[in-house]
Order: structure tokens, then sequence, then C-alpha cells
């Protein structure tokens, strides 16, 4: 019986099939098959929730939580709006970061817990992760439409903070997928006073495909005093062209990225090509949050043509020079060249 439920699955799974078996059926992967499939169900479960009673009924507090903390508090609490414990959880002494994710996600998501353990290694600030898992666990149009809903309690949350001591010059958004046009929105309602947005891959479609809703519902470079996108599945999942001051593309942004050509033997993030690429943004981001770890990308004058030009590091520690960057990337761990 379980061979043939692993048969179905990879049925199911298309080109995944043909490689990352080991992925599939890891515990330690955050798109294995059971994830898959509770991910999906459960979508088909609550779009028909949603047309049953016309949406969730639950208060954006239930829906749309925030989990902080710093180096002298690791393990994230719930922090809720008007917080009386506020400063107990997060101090206005250090910056303040907001990891956001996207479609299907929450913030168990071990690439979450990976990215907020690094940032506390390398940068001496307070996290903040977003979770809006119970919005976004719905077929793709109606969680789309829900990212405007949390990009305003998500702006709401943050002015809060910022009339309990911090400023929006210290508050830093990372965002991958849908997650990256919540940034965006986010942005927007603040006025683009945030400091700096990174998107990872933003979300394509319906945002940008098959129409633009515009910058003040995706991720625009308007929506913070610095945007970068890092862009890793060009055209599919993620976005054709990047609206930010400085746009990144590993290896073109082209699926598939080097480490999802044979999921089997690399440190691929999903089986199937497009995910695995889609998904490999957030990896590229955390391995930079490494000083060591160095991705410089050069303008596309530089790599036609051979010719001097701009560059800029890929990451928190960008130049901030502007421009579109192209760079390499190697299938393995840390994936620098």
């Amino acid at each position: 019986m379980k061979y043939v439920l692993k048969l179905l699955v990879l049925g199911l799974l298309g080109n995944s099939a043909f490689a990352g078996l080991l992925n599939i059926f890891s515990a330690s992967s955050d798109y294995n098959a059971a994830q898959l499939m509770d991910s999906l169900f459960g979508a088909i479960y609550n779009t028909t929730e949603l047309i049953v009673n016309g949406g969730s009924s639950n208060p954006l507090s239930v829906d749309i939580t925030f989990w902080c903390g710093n180096r002298n508090n690791p393990n994230l609490v719930q922090t809720m709006m008007n917080d009386s414990s506020l400063s107990s959880k997060i101090s206005t002494s250090k910056p303040l970061v907001f990891i956001i994710h996207g479609w299907l996600d929450n913030r168990n998501r071990n690439w979450i817990t990976k990215m907020t353990t690094d940032y506390l290694k390398y940068v001496d600030t307070n996290i903040c992760v977003v979770d809006w898992g119970n919005l976004a666990t719905y077929a793709y149009a109606i969680a789309a439409n829900n990212t405007y809903t949390v990009g305003q309690y998500l702006a709401q949350f943050i002015t809060f903070l910022t009339g309990n001591g911090f400023s929006l010059n210290d508050v830093t958004l990372v965002g991958h997928s849908m997650g990256a046009q919540i940034a965006g929105h986010t942005g927007y309602n603040l006025g683009g006073q945030i400091s700096a947005i990174y998107g990872l891959d933003p979300a394509s479609p319906l945002f940008k495909m098959p129409f633009d809703v515009g910058p003040t519902k995706r991720l625009d470079k308007s929506n913070a005093k610095y945007v970068q996108m890092i862009i890793t599945s060009r055209c599919f999942w993620g976005v054709c062209v990047g609206d930010g001051h400085e746009n990144f593309y590993p290896n073109g942004g082209a699926v598939p990225q080097p480490n999802c050509v044979l999921p089997l033997f690399s440190n691929a993030e999903a089986a199937a090509p497009i995910i695995c690429s889609h998904a490999h943004a957030t990896t590229l981001f955390r391995e930079a949050l490494n000083p060591s770890n160095v991705f410089k990308g050069k303008t596309c004058l530089t790599c036609i043509f051979g010719l001097f030009g701009k560059t800029s590091k890929m990451g928190i520690y960008s130049s901030r020079v502007g421009g579109d960057f192209y760079l390499l990337t190697s299938p393995f761990p840390p994936f620098t060249l």
C-alpha cells in the first residue's frame, strides 16, 4: 500500500517522478510529499469553506500572527497588537526585520527557521515572522487576494511599533513569493518610508501576469527607500522583470537553478525543478547573510560584452548602486563560485 501511495504522489508531482526522490519523502524538506498532500487537501477544504461561509470568520489577530525575538530571546514568541509585554520580546535599541512567507506556507517551514537562526547569528537585530498561514492555505487566486489584507494588517502592526520607540528607518521586510508582494503592499501603506524590502522571487501570477495590479498592490521600488529583488524562477512563479532599485538574476533567473537540475544528488529545496528554483531564492538570501559568502553580481553590459561595469553584492551587504545584476552560482552549498 505504501508503495502504491508513493507512485500516486509521483504521478501528481509530474517532473518530480524523475528527480529528487530523496526530497519527496524526506521529513527535513519543506516541500516533501506529505506536506504537499496536506497543503493540497487543505487548500481544497478551505476553498470550499470560503465559498460556503463567505470567508474566514476569524478576527485578523487569529489569521495573521507575529512571532518575535532577538539574540537575547531567540525562541520567537507571539507578539500582539498593543502588546503590554512588548519590551520583553523585542528591543527598541536594535533594528527590526520581518520575514513573510508565501502561498501554502506558514511560520514552521524549515527555510524560515533556518533564516531566523542565521539572521540572529550574523546580524544583531530583532526578528518577527509574519504567519498568515490561515489565509495562505486557499486556492491561489483567493490567497493572492488575501495578501492585501495581510499587507494592511502588517502596516498597522508596524505603526503600533513606531508608537513604541521604533523608527521606520530601522524596519526591513523580507518576503518570499506572495510574501514579497505582501511586503510591497505593506510598504505602500507606510508611504514608502521603511528602510528596505528584499523580495525573494516575488510571485508573478495575478500580480504581474496576465495583468499588472500596479505598485500599490505588489512590490515596487516606490514601496521602500531600498528594494532588492532576487529572481530565480523568471517568468514561471517569479516575475519576468524586477521592479526594485537592484534586481539580481542568479543564473539569469532561469529555471532550473543549478542545484535543481539533478535534485537527487544536490541540496535541492524541492523535487520539481520549478518549485525548487522558486524556493532557491530563500536559500541564496540566507547564505548571503554570512559575510564570508559573497554573491557578486555584474551589470548586463559586463555580462554580454565583457566590459567594465557596476558590481554589487546580492543580499543585505549590497553596495546599493542600483541596476540589474547577473551572477552564476554553484549547485552545492554555500552556492558561491
